[in-house]
């Protein structure tokens, strides 16, 4: 009975972990399959748990409580690795402002809600690099290796913890400026030559012709880009096993 109810609180946060990670999360994976990993993921983690945490002792209100904080320790460290998809929706959001597919939208296997064109093929891009990478097998091996220095219970708000939240969070619209700076740059030449041509040619009509040139210009240099892109997104995605840890030991209080 110790041994299931071990098993059911590792269930617990692995299940709101995979609940928040990317590719786990996604619109098209399975629910029950979801579970199954979950709850496979709690049977191999539970069997290296050096000393099993004695529940027999807890009142009812305490175990509930006691769920509660492991799913949310779980939904917290699996929204870490979520950040950075974060910043791709935001890069993608700048750069369909420049090229002007604003209106276009996509529905993606990953998302329950349309998004900009830009954005649902950077977010492939990364899921793709997710997988070839094996960062989501690290990222597993990581969250094992949380019980070491977080263990079931021990969670605390601290101030470091929050200091950390707070950068993390800014760092979101930074790696969205830095994915999207080629397309803003040249977006921002484009206005300038428009700018000129209608002084120097009034007979045209620049804003209607600023579409066409923005799009194929803007397009252009997306496919350049994407290239840069996929270097940028690898290099944060191979931080986010130590990050995952790092937020462990934040939330351990050490």
């Amino acid at each position: 009975m110790l041994a299931f109810l071990n098993w059911m609180l590792v269930f617990v946060r692995a299940s709101a972990f995979l609940a928040a990670l990317p590719v786990f999360s996604a619109t098209n994976m399975p629910t029950r399959l979801r579970i199954v990993v979950g709850a496979l993921l709690a049977l191999f983690v539970s069997a290296t748990l050096g000393d099993p945490v004695d529940l027999s002792r807890l009142q009812l209100s305490e175990l509930v409580i006691l769920v509660l904080k492991e799913g949310t320790v779980g939904y917290f460290l699996g929204s870490v690795g979520r950040l950075l998809f974060w910043s791709i929706q935001v890069a993608g959001h700048f750069i369909s402002t420049e090229i002007g597919l604003q209106m276009s939208t996509l529905l993606t296997p990953t998302d329950s809600v349309p998004v900009e064109v830009p954005a649902a093929i950077l977010n492939l891009l990364a899921m793709m690099l997710f997988l070839s990478l094996d960062i989501h097998l690290q990222i597993l091996a990581a969250f094992q290796h949380t019980y070491d220095v977080l263990p079931i219970g021990k969670a605390v708000l601290s101030d470091a913890l929050l200091h950390d939240l707070t950068v993390r969070v800014s760092k979101i619209l930074l790696l969205g400026v830095e994915i999207a700076a080629p397309l803003m740059a040249v977006g921002f030449l484009v206005s300038i030559v428009l700018l000129m041509l209608g002084r120097a040619v009034p007979q045209m009509n620049i804003f209607a012709e600023s579409f066409t040139i923005r799009i194929i210009v803007g397009l252009g240099l997306f496919g350049f880009s994407l290239t840069l892109a996929a270097e940028r997104i690898a290099d944060q995605l191979r931080q986010l096993p130590g990050d995952l840890l790092n937020v462990a030991k934040l939330l351990s209080g050490s």
